[in-house]
């Protein structure tokens, strides 16, 4: 993470490798220093740049800008069309090009608007820099370092910056948080693995000072977590449960997050196709959620007690995988016919939602890679959200607007509960029909939370098929900034 500094100079005298520089088309640039301003002023005039809305135009050793080599003009569009989160993209694509410049000193010029809180807009601009700081290189045959920014400094034009300063410590852990789910959702399921993940968990519980507990499969058998072991019975790398747990002093709530750790999804024995399993590393990017988020509410102390539950499986074809037509004796002591074994996410959430659901929490919200259906409803960029408390999920689509990752509500649809029965069992893991695939998982999830209030992120938004402003191709690491916003609130 770069030194970071907010400050209520305006920038002109800024010494450093690149000065970003938003700008509102029309004439809304005169709130720029003047110094700055002459030069946008020219460059738009002459038609280089129009300032629409991501534009970007680097100028080498602009007039006026005493220290800078270079100067990022970056459009924001339209002033009353004007976001928090497109601030928080712009700026973010102004600082991915620096970053792959290599240019390590980074100044910013926030904007200022009439339309938006000006606190907020400068937390959000610092959010777009420091979450574009990410470059993933662990596995480059020449071992290059990863570029990364050395100092940040960010200028306000004269706005009081108290309240962003304040407040960045939070930014700085959300952004940390972010940037070690898409280093582990980028490892290869080589590499990491249930019981290598696990131990990840046990060195960042020891950094941040959380309790770690790791269950092996003699601990799970014993514990009666028999969908988990299921699941994972398959490989040769045997599953693991990790429970953290967080606990600062006077905490008046208890939350739980529960995460999905399929470290690699095959499908098991009804087998997904190669091209559909090139980006299953992935899939245990819930689990990934849940261990960098306790990290960062441990950092920023968060006033909440918080237990993290782990499912952490490979889910692989072999001679003594579960297979379709199998009936598995859940924790909760449910049964589930097993109608196809790629919906092996499900049956790893219902063991820990219902040891979640054992605990007493005031709010369960569990996060998993569960639905295709999810990325076909909503695309790569908003996750999908149900739950049994209509606050607790208003809340968290709050943070997700906050914090620039967007969620969306799908309905816990009470008819479709039928296509859950099964002839066998109490359940069966899949509906068997095409349609509202997302809503019929979240639907054999409730079935294990008994009456905790609960919420289910689907989370469709956790890969990004290509780079795009802040993001870099893949692994978008979603989740921890959204969960940061509501934890510490």
């Amino acid at each position: 993470m770069p030194t970071v500094d907010i400050s209520s100079a305006n920038g002109k005298d800024f010494s450093g490798d690149a000065l970003i520089v938003p700008v509102f088309s029309g004439r809304e640039r005169h709130r720029l220093p003047l110094s700055v301003s002459k030069v946008a002023r020219a460059v738009m005039d002459e038609s280089d740049f129009k300032a629409d809305y991501q534009e970007l135009v680097p100028l080498h050793h602009p007039n006026g800008v005493k220290g800078a080599r270079w100067m990022v003009l970056v459009g924001l569009g339209d002033e009353e069309q004007v976001t928090l989160n497109k601030i928080r993209k712009a700026v973010g694509s102004a600082a991915r090009h620096c970053l792959k410049k290599g240019w390590k000193d980074i100044g910013l010029l926030a904007p200022s608007t009439v339309s938006l809180d000006h606190d907020a807009v400068q937390i959000a601009a610092t959010e777009g820099v420091l979450l574009a700081d990410y470059e993933f290189t662990a596995f480059k045959g020449a071992k290059p370092e990863p570029k990364k920014f050395r100092n940040v400094e960010v200028f306000t034009n004269g706005d009081d910056t108290r309240k962003a300063r304040r407040h960045l410590p939070v930014i700085q852990a959300g952004v940390a948080a972010c940037h070690k789910v898409r280093e582990l959702a980028s490892t290869p399921a080589g590499h990491l693995y249930p019981e290598t993940f696990a131990a990840e968990a046990q060195k960042l519980a020891k950094q941040h000072k959380l309790h770690c507990e790791v269950l092996d499969e003699k601990a799970l058998a014993e514990g009666g977590f028999r969908s988990v072991l299921a699941v994972g019975q398959g490989s040769s790398k045997a599953p693991r449960v990790v429970k953290l747990d967080y606990k600062p002093k006077d905490a008046k709530r208890h939350v739980v997050l529960v995460g999905k750790g399929v470290c690699f999804d095959s499908g098991g024995l009804s087998l997904k196709d190669a091209s559909s399993m090139e980006t299953m590393k992935d899939d245990m990017t819930g689990a990934a959620i849940v261990l960098a988020t306790m990290a960062a509410a441990a950092q920023v102390e968060a006033p909440v007690r918080i237990t993290g539950l782990m499912g952490l499986v490979e889910n692989m074809p072999d001679g003594n995988s579960y297979r379709p037509g199998d009936v598995l004796h859940s924790r909760s002591g449910k049964t589930v016919e097993v109608l196809n074994t790629d919906a092996e996410g499900r049956l790893v959430l219902s063991d820990l939602l219902h040891w979640a659901s054992e605990m007493g929490a005031d709010h369960i919200v569990n996060l998993a890679t569960l639905t295709g259906a999810a990325l076909i409803a909503l695309g790569d960029s908003v996750n999908a959200i149900m739950g049994t408390d209509q606050k607790l999920v208003e809340r968290l689509i709050q943070a997700g607007g906050d914090t620039g990752e967007h969620i969306w509500q799908l309905p816990l649809v009470e008819e479709y509960r039928d296509l859950l029965k099964s002839p066998l069992a109490d359940l069966k893991n899949i509906s068997g029909i095409r349609w509202g695939g997302t809503i019929t998982a979240g639907l054999f999830l409730r079935e294990f939370v008994g009456g905790a209030s609960w919420a289910h992120v689907d989370l469709a938004g956790c890969w990004s098929s290509k780079e795009r402003d802040y993001r870099p191709f893949g692994p978008s690491g979603e989740g921890p900034r959204f969960l940061l916003d509501w934890l510490v609130d």
